[in-house]
């Protein structure tokens, strides 16, 4: 019994989380010119040149914009100062991958269907793992944003956002890994058994 109890232990001491979150909040007054997000949040550059945290995610064919006094189209959006818009054929890559899923607030005058696509591989490579469609939840003024999760199965290295190519924006964008324990819940649960099988055997 008292094994019993310190294998329960493990399990509920284990860290909520598996390593490797990250929050993509798009806060940064980006050049409306030329504010490709490109690198920013990967440990290099965003298209104007400025330098941003190392999160490990890349974005392609998405545009960083910001609410200012000529542009204040996103004023209601999740995070006050800047959000993504994805503007042509769109990847966001996540290297160290994603498991479990991926949860944002979404922008979008009109529905679209496979909005958001996640794949094993970088670039919409490998397998597709998932689909997530958006409602049209918005005017075109972007006033109006809805918090979504889009679970998947797998590990997911990249999202492919293209089918929202001019008509969608995104902010607080961040990963939904499994739980930590849950990788170990298969094998505290079988020591469990097994030490329970053993003190049958031996009574």
């Amino acid at each position: 019994m008292k094994f019993q109890l310190m294998a329960l232990a493990m399990l509920a001491s284990s860290p909520a989380f598996a390593s490797g979150n990250f929050l993509v909040d798009f806060e940064k007054n980006w050049d409306y010119a030329n504010g490709d997000i490109a690198e920013y949040y990967n440990g290099g550059t965003a298209a104007d040149g400025s330098a941003g945290p190392n999160l490990g995610v890349s974005f392609s064919g998405i545009s960083g914009l910001s609410n200012d006094a000529d542009f204040t189209y996103y004023s209601a959006a999740p995070s006050a100062t800047g959000v993504a818009y994805v503007y042509d054929t769109a990847f966001m890559n996540v290297a160290g991958g994603v498991s479990g899923g991926l949860q944002f607030f979404y922008s979008s005058p009109e529905a679209v269907a496979g909005a958001i696509k996640a794949y094993s591989g970088l670039n919409g490579s490998g397998d597709l793992l998932g689909v997530f469609d958006f409602a049209a939840n918005s005017s075109a003024a972007y006033d109006q944003w809805s918090h979504a999760l889009f679970s998947f199965a797998g590990t997911a290295q990249s999202f492919d956002l293209s089918a929202g190519a001019n008509i969608v924006a995104l902010d607080n964008v961040s990963s939904v890994p499994l739980p930590a324990g849950f990788w170990l819940l298969g094998s505290g649960l079988a020591m469990v058994g097994a030490i329970g099988r053993r003190g049958k055997a031996a009574a």
